[in-house]
This record gives structure tokens, sequence and C-alpha cells, in this order.
């Protein structure tokens, strides 16, 4: 793909918008299930302090404690946590409304599926309960530990919905959603850490064997392997027909989903990535272990601005309502910054690494960070 065709792309297509979130609910972890990292809040600072739930306590030695974000739907909060428990949370008030536990960490976020939450856990299963009551109504067992966010694709023909998530079993698994059945299984060289987005009726992931594998979503037939060169530790974005992958191989790139072909790469500093991608009409957002949070043109591949942090950064950002850009650091902030300028905007002190992606769900704003507490904020008037 030509820049010059991206180009025609950037200004032609609307595809970014087409599955925005629902105002009032963040039903996929990155915003929708190409995990592009949108909201449409239109955030206003100074956000509010709301509430905040201790999920765990640290254990000791430990480091990571939140690391899986929370998604939201119908004033429910869910989230997970590294002892093994899975909690419902009331959206508005933080009190408890259901907890479910298992033999191993919950580092991936979950997806709703009809009336049903999924959740992969380190134990290796993958872990469907009902929504509203926390009831178990099914488990599906990898061959391996489950660190992957999970996603769901709807049929558009048949509106059958389908969990698909990526185990240490070096598989990412389509499930059937109300039975959890498997439907097919892809095979990579090594484990699977992040989630698979989902665009253009292909599903794409990358893992530890350094590759991004594209495979088609209804079959899982592979179509190509796109040889990166680093392992790649979190989920991948898709966008008007272009991949958008940051790894450890200390660089951002753009490969166009149709033949492969890389169309950009960016990275000077040798510190890898391990945060996301974040997608919004001309720029590419992502935090790195340099300490800085990037914006890149998405047409060039050219640096727009950075912002410099006190610590490296984990956390996944979210693009709100086209005018900023929410992050947590582990130097302990969350941070929200003009889109446009890379200003700060506003700046919360949690006092411990914030390395979860943040929700964005209506006028509440939740992230989990290493002292073990879900943080809750209400948008500012």
């Amino acid at each position: 793909m030509t820049r010059a065709l991206l180009l025609s792309l950037l200004f032609s297509s609307t595809s970014l918008l087409l599955h925005a979130q629902t105002p009032g609910d963040w039903v996929h972890s990155r915003g929708n299930e190409a995990m592009t990292g949108l909201s449409p809040t239109v955030l206003k600072f100074p956000l509010q302090a709301a509430w905040q739930f201790k999920m765990m306590e640290k254990p000791k030695g430990q480091g990571e404690m939140l690391v899986s974000s929370p998604v939201v739907r119908g004033g429910k909060v869910y989230a997970g946590c590294k002892d093994g428990k899975f909690f419902c949370l009331d959206l508005a008030t933080g009190k408890e409304l259901w907890k479910a536990e298992a033999k191993g960490a919950f580092d991936g976020a979950a997806a709703f599926a009809g009336d049903l939450l999924v959740a992969g856990c380190q134990d290796g299963f993958v872990y469907a309960w009902n929504a509203e009551t926390g009831k178990e109504a099914w488990k599906f067992e990898t061959e391996a530990e489950i660190h992957a966010a999970a996603n769901v694709w709807t049929d558009p023909e048949t509106k059958a919905q389908h969990i698909i998530i990526g185990s240490y079993d070096y598989k990412v698994y389509s499930l059937n959603a109300k039975t959890g059945t498997k439907e097919w299984a892809a095979e990579t060289g090594y484990y699977i850490n992040g989630g698979a987005a989902v665009g253009d009726g292909k599903v794409v992931f990358g893992g530890c064997d350094s590759v991004l594998h594209v495979h088609d979503v209804k079959n899982g037939k592979e179509e190509k392997q796109i040889e990166v060169g680093a392992y790649i530790g979190n989920n991948v974005a898709i966008a008007d027909g272009v991949i958008y992958v940051s790894h450890y191989g200390n660089r951002v790139g753009a490969y166009s989903i149709g033949d492969g072909m890389q169309v950009w790469e960016y990275g000077e500093r040798e510190f890898e990535y391990y945060a996301a991608p974040a997608i919004w009409e001309k720029t590419v957002f992502v935090g790195g272990r340099d300490k800085r949070f990037h914006a890149i043109d998405r047409v060039t591949g050219k640096q727009k601005w950075e912002f410099r942090a006190r610590d490296r950064i984990d956390s996944s950002a979210v693009v709100c309502g086209g005018q900023s850009v929410l992050f947590g650091c582990d130097d302990g902030y969350l941070y929200a910054l003009d889109l446009e300028k890379g200003t700060e905007l506003w700046r919360f002190e949690a006092g411990a690494p914030l390395k979860s992606s943040p929700a964005v769900a209506g006028d509440y704003i939740l992230i989990g960070a290493d002292d073990g507490l879900l943080y809750a904020f209400k948008n500012g008037s």
C-alpha cells in the first residue's frame, strides 16, 4: 500500500467511527472489536474522584496487582485481579455486587456476549458467567495459562457471537459464545500475550514469536504472517485496512492488512513498547518504556509531538471525544493530554504504577493500580 493510497483512505473512510462505544458503557476493553482505543466521551477537567474499591491486598514480594482493564455495561463494572478474584461492582457507588474466584490470576480484560461475561485466567480456563448474577455458565480449558484479553465478534449474517482469545499454549481460539465449544484454533510459534483485534473480516494478533498473524475470522484459516522481528506484548489495532503494532524491538509499525507490506516504522530510542496503540483520524498514540508518550502521523510515521513522563508507560491509551488522550504511567499518575498539542490537561496521583488501560463509560472513568485499588472518577461539570 502506498502512502498516497493510505492518505486517501484516512480522509475518506469513517470506519474508525462505525464501531464507536455506546455512551454509558465500555463493552470492549479497547473501545471496539478492532481495538483502536476510542471513546465518544468528551472529558471535562478536572475529573472528580468518585470512589475506590480494594480488589486485593499486596502479597509479599509481588509487584503488579491490577493489569486487567475493566469493562462496563448496564451500570456495572467488571474487573479481575492477580489473586484469582473477579468482581462485579455498581458503577455509581463501587459497591460489590458479586464475586467469582479461580485458581489463577486474571490479567486480561473480559468481553460481553449476550447475557454472559467471558474472561481468561492463568489457571488455563476461559470462564463465562451470567453478567447479572455471577453464576458460571460454562468454562473452556486451554493447554496453558491465559494472559490475553477476550474479544467478541458478531457474525453479521447469522448474528451469532464468538469469543476470540489467545493462550500460552501458542493458540488463539474462537469459541461459541453461548456454549463455550471450540469452533477453531489458530496455532502460532510461541506464547500469545495480548488480545486479538477483529476488522475487515480478519482476526489479527501478535505474540512472542515476533509475527503478526492474519486469519479469516469466520473459519480461522491463516491468510498471512508478517514478520516484525520482536516480541509483541499487547494487542494490535486495525483501522482503514492497516494494522498498527508496537513491540519489544523498540518500534511502532504500520502494515497493510491486504498485502502485509510495511507502510512505515517509527522509533528512535532503544526502549521497547508494551502499551498498545490508539488510533484517531490522522494520528497514532502510544506510550513507551522510554518514559515518553508519542503522537505519530498515521500517513508518514513521523513524530507529531511527545510528552515526557517520569517512568515507563505500559498503559494503553484511550482517545476521548476526539479532544484528549488518557493513560496511566508507572510514575503513579493518570494523565490526560490535549490531542493536538500534547500539553497536559489534568493528572491524578495514585501513588502506585498504573499499567491497565482506562475504561471510559459515559461520565465515569476507571483504572486499576498496583496498590490493589480500582479508581473511579466522574467527568467534570
